[in-house]
């Protein structure tokens, strides 16, 4: 069953929708294979276990990009195939039995029809040798990072391992810290964790925050003001001088913000201007206070949320307009929590309000803020922007980390981690992997000494260990089907 979207467009879009029932039970045949092959390496050769996923991959197989950057669509021609494949390999991998040699009793007809539509492929279609076998053989890491305050600083030690495990991320995606994270792997392909580390040390809390009474233009007013680019922008600049946009980002990125139209203000801006006044401090949040507030933070979170028409998933990233923008506005949006922080851009820059203008007028939205509301983990828009053929193939392995999954010993912050819940659980269906992180820092502790950093990566890289195995054997390329007389 098609899980449910937040978007009308996306209920109309039929394209992705057929995409998505195609793909999704042949994507989790295949992860079934892969577990099974793991937890049991000596029962078959790799050459089988590469023969059950090649089939399996071949037959979900929709648009595909050739070698002259044209996309041939193979989805009816295969939904025979599909079928069959799927009937034939469906009731032994997910049966009782837990080695694959039922599924193998059944690969040689498949291997033989395989073959058989692999050469009508080629021979009627303007799609090459060289492009379909990339898109079979090949899974592309796409990871997707949930908002969580400063409980996401561990998301460092995920990339970290990531790296140190040989994975290379093709596509980020990111809402609030989780969007500020990714926006610093996305910098360049080659992980750079010292960049990090960096980071965390120029970052202080009168650095980022002030308590001040400010203009509004764009976002929700709060008692505390959001200065991302005072600590980072200088770590966001082009070679000519320029603030990094999302076309300048050496990997895709993609954050997720929410557009509220007038109708989603429960309350005069005064009141979510004020909410803070009286717990925040020089320097900090008095812990009594902020912790009475989360709880009413709930009651302002449930209310944007109370009317759904009201909201717009705006995914900075993922069209024309906003990719000019700049990485550091979109994530500075995103992580800004209503009533709690506040971002904005007042600055004198006529190319990046004439673009906000434009969005909110195509968006019919009055205010942007942060992302969770609508999409806390946001699997769904990365997927859909890899099937759109963002990173040409259009065969992802979508791995979701989320720091702020229920922890119900978290008990300021339970409750608002199930407001939120839903629409993670939405997302969860596009996602080939879900990763929580256990051991994290407090949501508020929003500005994290550089020790506290380098424990909480530490903490997530460790958790991320047993799951390895699993992310390496899905994203490792595997061998080709031979054709017949052939070697393999």
């Amino acid at each position: 069953m098609l899980p449910p979207h937040t978007r009308e467009e996306d209920r109309s879009a039929v394209d992705f929708v057929r995409i998505y029932e195609n793909r999704h039970p042949l994507d989790l045949l295949e992860a079934r294979v892969v577990r099974k092959a793991l937890e049991r390496p000596d029962d078959l050769s790799p050459e089988l276990v590469a023969g059950l996923r090649y089939v399996l991959s071949f037959a979900r197989m929709g648009l595909v990009r050739n070698v002259r950057g044209e996309d041939i669509d193979l989805t009816e021609m295969l939904t025979p195939h599909r079928w069959r494949v799927t009937e034939a390999l469906r009731p032994p991998l997910t049966g009782d039995d837990d080695t694959l040699w039922g599924a193998i009793r059944e690969l040689p007809a498949l291997v033989h029809a395989t073959r058989s539509w692999r050469s009508r492929i080629l021979e009627t279609t303007a799609l090459d040798r060289p492009s379909l076998e990339a898109e079979v053989t090949t899974r592309q890491l796409v990871v997707v990072s949930g908002g969580g305050g400063g409980s996401g600083y561990g998301y460092a030690g995920a990339f970290r391992a990531l790296h140190h495990a040989g994975l290379q991320p093709e596509l980020l995606a990111g809402t609030s810290i989780g969007s500020l994270l990714s926006m610093f792997r996305a910098r360049y392909r080659v992980f750079d964790g010292s960049a990090l580390v960096a980071a965390a040390q120029r970052l202080s809390w009168n650095t980022v925050f002030r308590v001040l009474q400010t203009e509004s233009r764009y976002g929700i007013p709060a008692t505390l003001r959001l200065y991302l680019r005072t600590a980072l922008e200088s770590m966001f600049k082009t070679r000519d001088g320029r603030t990094m946009t999302f076309r300048d980002v050496e990997i895709p990125l993609l954050v997720v913000a929410t557009g509220l139209t007038v109708e989603g203000l429960k309350h005069d801006l005064s009141y979510y201007e004020h909410f803070l006044d009286d717990v925040v401090t020089p320097g900090a949040i008095a812990r009594t206070g902020g912790i009475k507030r989360v709880g009413r933070l709930v009651g302002v979170v449930r209310d944007l949320m109370s009317d759904p028409e009201a909201l717009r998933e705006v995914v900075f990233g993922a069209d024309p307009l906003t990719m000019d923008v700049d990485v550091l506005d979109a994530a500075g949006f995103s992580s800004a929590v209503p009533g709690i922080i506040h971002y904005d851009v007042l600055r004198d820059d006529q190319r990046t309000k004439r673009l906000l203008d434009q969005l909110y007028a195509a968006y019919g939205i009055t205010r942007l803020t942060e992302g969770g509301l609508v999409n806390n983990v946001p699997a769904r828009p990365a997927w859909t922007e890899v099937m759109r053929g963002r990173i040409v193939r259009r065969n992802p392995f979508v791995l979701g980390l989320d720091c702020f999954a229920p922890k119900p010993m978290s008990l300021a912050f339970y409750p608002l981690q199930q407001v939120v819940r839903p629409n993670v659980k939405a997302n969860q269906p596009y996602m080939d992997h879900y990763f929580a992180l256990d051991r994290r820092l407090s949501p508020v502790n929003l500005v994290p000494s550089v020790q506290e950093v380098g424990e909480a990566m530490d903490w997530t890289a460790e958790e991320l260990k047993p799951h390895l195995p699993f992310i390496q054997a899905m994203c490792t390329p595997f061998a080709s089907l031979a054709d017949a007389g052939e070697a393999a």
